[in-house]
């Protein structure tokens, strides 16, 4: 199996553990300390993502770019550069968490709507998990050395590992009578580890004293402009991908926020594969626009897109089955009601973004992000909007049709220049893709639930039946609309599995004849 199989191997088990993982807490937290704390918690989540992303993609973006690409050829430069960069990550972990000490008691007073749980309490518990979680600065630095080396199988180890400690730790403490506090200290403590073991992990491959901070210029002025560039699109980014949230938790109770941001986080997850193939691909894009491989590239392209398309369907398609029985075992039948709508939405929106990670990143190993600045910056004044206007008149749906809009700007404006500066292609050559991707999902997926709606019938047994038998017709057809890229390797993995059995069949049929 390739390095680039194996990663995707690495980060696909490795998430899908941390998605069954993410649901262990929320339940026991919703239904014994309430639904402002379960906000509080999320809101303390929103807040340090949106600050860590003011630096952290291109901490991480740029990491992976300089370690797969000079790490071989330029070790002194590399020794510099992670020096330099734990410098500047730490720092800004220092900066941030300040920021959040003495802002806090603003936020909470002018911004967040609580109901039952006190402004003293929501104020000491957003510093406590709002420095803590800031440790995801160095730790991003940290991780996309290993990514960098394309040894997932680490990343994915270290935080599982810790996930599960956190999350069974949370239940076990409101087991024991424990209050908000003591869940706070105790994730504090959980992001303490995750840090201390990515850094035990990085010196397993680069020297302590490279991991010590330091400053270099010439590393600065190599990477400047790239780097700016980078931290414009997080910016810009985090603005719109988190601007739902804090709309919310501006014009809604923060009990809404809850809800919505753990069926945000949920279906997040289940662009698990879209993420690990994409993280998994971006090092081996990086090598092929550094040689030049245009055919290369343009195979690699289509084999990563069509597996990214044709595989997330299912994931995606399965939210409006499961909605109303998941959400009812975790909060209630209204709660569950009010979120179908919008899940149903997040979910399009998710499938549009992983449709787009491919030639995000392409953009990325091609040394234009560029691009993805002036996406983000137009969106400003067109997204946001619609975004704000949605959630005043429609809530939470409204908060989740700003997310499909934001992705369908990105299908009009960054494709067709991606597809042209990038792969030297047009942009049709995407469009047309992703109309059979939909079509074959209409009707198969669309005609299923369809069947459902008219006959009125949403058990659990059929809602089973009716998204097993559409996801069959679906896999089926896709074989049949796959490139030949994609199809050969699939083919070639089958054939590996299939002849492992078979030996191993062998093998144990000589055994029972007693010539081995």
């Amino acid at each position: 199996m390739s390095r680039l199989s194996k990663n995707i191997v690495y980060n696909l088990v490795g998430q899908s553990v941390i998605v069954v993982l993410g649901f262990v807490a929320v339940k026991y937290v919703f239904r014994q300390l309430g639904e402002d704390a379960l906000g509080i918690i999320y809101f303390t989540a929103t807040l340090n993502v949106v600050l860590c992303g003011v630096l952290n993609k291109g901490v991480h973006t740029v990491t992976i770019r300089e370690i797969s690409a000079y790490l071989s050829n330029e070790p002194d430069y590399i020794r510099n550069y992670i020096k330099t960069w734990s410098l500047l990550c730490w720092g800004g972990f220092v900066i941030f968490s300040i920021a959040i000490y003495f802002f806090a008691p603003v936020l909470v007073e002018s911004w967040i709507n609580l109901k039952t749980l006190d402004s003293v309490t929501a104020t000491n518990i957003l510093q406590i998990l709002g420095i803590a979680s800031l440790t995801a600065l160095p730790l991003s630095f940290y991780s996309s050395l290993l990514q960098g080396l394309q040894r997932m199988e680490f990343n994915n180890i270290i935080d599982v590992t810790t996930s599960g400690i956190q999350q069974l730790g949370i239940v076990f403490i409101i087991l024991s009578g424990g209050d908000l506090y003591h869940i706070a200290y105790w994730t504090a403590a959980s992001y303490v580890i995750r840090i201390v073991a990515y850094i035990v992990m990085s010196s397993h491959f680069f020297t302590i004293q490279s991991l010590i901070p330091g400053f270099s210029f010439s590393v600065v002025k190599r990477n400047y402009e790239f780097a700016t560039k980078m931290v414009n699109i997080s910016v810009l980014a985090m603005i719109h991908r988190q601007s739902d949230k804090l709309i919310v938790s501006k014009l809604l109770p923060i009990g809404q926020l809850g809800y919505y941001s753990l069926a945000f986080g949920a279906i997040a997850k289940g662009g698990l594969i879209t993420s690990a193939v994409a993280q998994a691909a971006y090092p081996s894009l990086c090598k092929l626009c550094k040689t030049d491989n245009q055919l290369g590239l343009l195979s690699q392209y289509r084999k990563i897109q069509d597996f990214i398309c044709f595989v997330t369907i299912p994931i995606f398609v399965v939210v409006p089955f499961i909605a109303l029985p998941l959400f009812t075992y975790i909060f209630n039948t209204e709660i569950a009601e009010r979120l179908f709508l919008p899940v149903t939405l997040l979910s399009l929106g998710f499938f549009l973004n992983g449709t787009l990670s491919i030639p995000y990143r392409l953009l990325l190993a091609k040394g234009k992000p560029g691009i993805a600045v002036k996406q983000n910056f137009y969106a400003l004044f067109i997204v946001l909007p619609l975004t704000f206007i949605s959630i005043y008149y429609f809530g939470l749906s409204g908060a989740a049709l700003g997310w499909v809009f934001y992705f369908l700007f990105g299908y009009v404006y960054a494709i067709p220049r991606v597809f042209a500066e990038c792969l030297q292609k047009p942009a049709w050559f995407f469009y047309g893709h992703m109309f059979k991707v939909f079509l074959l999902a209409t009707v198969t997926y669309g005609v299923a639930y369809g069947i459902l709606a008219v006959v009125n019938i949403f058990t659990i047994h059929s809602l089973f039946m009716s998204y097993t038998g559409a996801s069959v017709i679906f896999l089926i057809g896709a074989y049949f609309l796959i490139g030949d890229e994609l199809r050969k390797t699939a083919l070639g993995h089958f054939r590996i599995v299939r002849d492992k059995l078979n030996f191993r069949t062998i093998l144990s049929g000589n055994g029972r004849n007693g010539k081995i």
